[in-house]
């Protein structure tokens, strides 16, 4: 497996819950990335995530069990949790940490669920193709060598894309990077 699509990973009732709940642009708790590489918000501490949206993630995690082998979920969320990219916000095309900033932990997967249908903000695969922001649909791919973006969410759009994120690792001593690399 490399890439797997899942559609109605987790019910649409949890999908509007975390929507309902989530933050505001100017929660105080985001932790912005605006440069050439990103213009995205991500959230950074656990305890602070609303609870509709730790709900979210935590019934994401059993969903994708079958998906990522012998690897575990972080549940302490290290760069996972809940991102969110306003009008005109994008991630450039980058390859995903491999080691856990902490923990002796190898990445093996990314997963991601959106939120809402923003318009734009596609998830690009490379060898697999564009994926646009679906409610309830998660896709699981493989992290190692895994060139990935995200495509500008449209500028005229009133709506922000809004995503679940979780990563998936296996308990072996790694040496690579433990940030993302981004195209130069």
């Amino acid at each position: 497996m490399a890439v797997e699509i899942i559609n109605n990973a987790i019910p649409l009732s949890l999908v509007r819950a975390a929507e309902a709940a989530w933050p505001s642009p100017d929660w105080p708790f985001w932790h912005r990335y605006n440069g050439k590489t990103a213009n995205k918000f991500g959230s950074m501490d656990r305890s602070r995530i609303p609870a509709a949206c730790l709900a979210a993630l935590d019934a994401l995690a059993l969903a994708v069990v079958p998906y990522i082998g012998d690897s575990f979920i972080d549940y302490d969320l290290h760069a996972a949790g809940m991102h969110m990219m306003p009008p005109g916000g994008f991630l450039g095309r980058h390859l995903d940490a491999e080691c856990h900033p902490i923990r002796p932990w190898r990445r093996t997967h990314s997963i991601v669920l959106a939120i809402n249908a923003a318009h734009g903000g596609n998830l690009t695969l490379e060898g697999f193709g564009m994926f646009a922001p679906v409610p309830g649909r998660a896709i699981v791919f493989e992290t190692a060598n895994q060139w990935h973006e995200v495509t500008q969410v449209e500028p005229e759009s009133k709506l922000w894309r809004k995503t679940l994120a979780l990563f998936a690792w296996s308990a072996e001593q790694c040496t690579g990077s433990t940030s993302a690399h981004f195209e130069a």
